[in-house]
């Protein structure tokens, strides 16, 4: 997995402007009830392995179910679609 994340709040910005957060980041966050982990993978690849927590939304079904899933338009909203060991 890359070092720098794309994050965006569900519906905001598309990926080309949405804020960047680095994995050191979510790593100080990932117990913090505020930000939700998308894993945009295969649900085969979800469950083999994903982030604890992580909510599993395959980028091919990202666009249909996002805005019921991911309602929340303020939410730090983390996706991201690799290995994070």
């Amino acid at each position: 997995m890359e070092d720098v994340i794309s994050s965006e709040s569900a519906g905001a910005a598309p990926a080309a402007e949405a804020p960047e957060i680095s994995r050191d980041e979510i790593v100080r966050r990932l117990h913090d009830p505020a930000l939700t982990l998308i894993d945009v993978l295969p649900l085969e690849l979800y469950a083999a392995e994903h982030i604890p927590g992580a909510i599993s939304l395959p980028l091919a079904q990202l666009e249909e179910r996002a805005p019921v899933m991911l309602s929340d338009r303020n939410a730090d909203i983390v996706t991201y679609c690799a290995k994070f060991t």
